[in-house]
């Protein structure tokens, strides 16, 4: 490695943006060049249609990441996903692995979100869906509660939220026979995701995979982003240095 600075790819969560990296991007200072990836549909490129598979989300971020490696061809780089992001994230990292003439990231960085599909969202009655996605989002913190009946609101959002949240319902992890060395570092608060099943993923990340626990809600990320900023950077310096994370 024969820089101090590295690249971050950086995954959002469910009917997320790109901006949601801001306050960590900030922490991190100059120590870390963000690249906060933007999912079809959403944010800048809401005018573009949604994706409905991993499959389809994978194959729009990868050729974007490709091409930012060839633009950065000394840099060394990492990915982070946030909630729906980690699953985003794994899935483009099962691509960088299959691809013999891709240079592999140093390590990864999950949060928030257990290797399962939601499996609840399959049960629920089609006259139902909108406002169990509704609740859902409120209950995880994503959107103000005063917004359930803003129709408005909905008209624009509620497609994303359910394009997304269908995705993680379909996402096949039984079928995923995926291994790697990659040191992996989760991020997850007990109150949100318990460890019992964040613990998940050691069966993919078979090397190092080390768990840092915060507490709060879902978006723990918004009290601890300092922390989890210093956290990234002490990992890097531990790869760096070789020392084993």
């Amino acid at each position: 490695m024969r820089d101090n600075k590295f690249l971050l790819f950086c995954f959002p969560f469910a009917g997320g943006t790109a901006d949601f990296y801001n306050n960590i991007e900030s922490a991190c200072g100059d120590n870390v060049k963000f690249v906060k990836l933007e999912y079809s549909g959403h944010g800048m490129r809401m005018k573009e249609p949604l994706c409905h598979s991993f499959d389809e989300l994978t194959s729009d971020l990868y050729p974007q990441i490709i091409n930012t490696l060839n633009e950065n061809p000394d840099m060394e780089y990492s990915m982070m996903g946030y909630s729906m992001g980690s699953i985003a994230m794994f899935d483009v990292l099962m691509r960088i692995a299959a691809d013999h003439g891709c240079r592999k990231p140093w390590g990864v960085f999950l949060s928030a979100h257990q290797p399962q599909p939601i499996k609840a969202l399959r049960s629920i009655p089609a006259d139902s869906i909108d406002d169990w996605v509704k609740e859902r989002t409120i209950d995880f913190g994503g959107i103000d509660r005063r917004l359930f009946e803003n129709k408005s609101f909905w008209r624009v959002y509620l497609p994303i939220f359910k394009a997304d949240y269908q995705m993680i319902a379909d996402y096949d992890f039984e079928s995923v026979y995926f291994k790697t060395e990659i040191p992996a570092t989760v991020f997850y608060s007990q109150e949100d995701t318990p460890y019992e099943e964040m613990a998940g993923w050691t069966e993919y990340f078979v090397g190092k995979c080390e768990f840092i626990e915060y507490t709060g809600s879902h978006f723990f990320i918004e009290t601890y982003y300092h922390n989890m900023a210093d956290m990234i950077i002490s990992q890097y310096k531990r790869v760096k240095t070789g020392e084993a994370l």
